[in-house]
C-alpha cells in the first residue's frame, strides 16, 4: 500500500485517465490518512477531488486521525507529517509526496518515495497515459510549479 498526500492527489485526479481511480491499478491500493482527507475536504469549493475519490475502489480513507510524532509535526505540514507517520505506523513502504523537506524526511526514514511526476511516469511506462509532456503542461496550467529541469527529466525518461 501507499499513502498519498494532498496535492498530488489532487493533481494526479486532474491528469490521470480515470483520475484517482486508475492508480490502484497502477500502484495497488492508496491510503489517504483522515488529516489529508480534511485538507480534500476543505478545498472542495476549488476542487471536486474529494467529492469524487471518496469512493473509489482501492482507495482506502482513514477514518480517524494519525498522532503524529512532535518532531514530524514541527518541521512538516500536517498533511505530510500524516502521510509519513501513518506509513511508518502501518509499516507501508511508500509515500507519494511532492514537497522537497517532507520527501527528504521521508528518505531519511527509509521510505520509498514518489511525486507526482514519478507516477506519471509509470502511467506513460505502462501505456496509461499518452503523454507526459501535455500532462505536465496541464498540471502547470492549474497552477503546480514542476522545476523546468524535473519536467525535461521526466519528458527525456518517458522517451517524449
Amino acid at each position: 500500500m501507499t499513502v498519498i498526500n494532498t496535492s498530488p492527489a489532487i493533481h494526479l485526479h486532474a491528469v490521470l485517465p480515470g483520475g484517482l481511480g486508475a492508480l490502484p491499478g497502477l500502484i495497488g491500493e492508496v491510503i489517504v490518512p483522515w488529516e489529508v482527507g480534511q485538507e480534500l475536504a476543505a478545498g472542495h469549493a476549488k476542487d471536486a477531488t474529494w467529492q469524487e475519490i471518496r469512493s473509489l475502489r482501492g482507495i482506502v480513507h482513514r477514518s480517524k486521525p494519525v498522532a503524529i510524532h512532535p518532531l514530524l509535526a514541527t518541521q512538516i505540514d500536517l498533511g505530510e507529517a500524516a502521510v509519513i507517520q501513518t506509513a511508518l505506523d502501518e509499516a507501508h513502504d511508500a509515500v507519494i509526496l511532492d514537497d522537497l523537506k517532507a520527501r527528504r524526511i521521508a528518505i531519511t526514514l527509509q521510505l520509498q518515495v514518489t511525486g507526482t511526476l514519478g507516477i506519471l511516469l509509470q502511467a506513460k511506462q505502462t501505456g496509461l497515459l499518452s503523454s507526459i509532456k501535455a500532462a505536465i503542461q496541464t498540471l502547470q496550467q492549474r497552477g503546480m510549479w514542476v522545476a523546468p529541469a524535473l519536467a525535461a527529466k521526466a519528458i527525456h525518461l518517458a522517451g517524449e
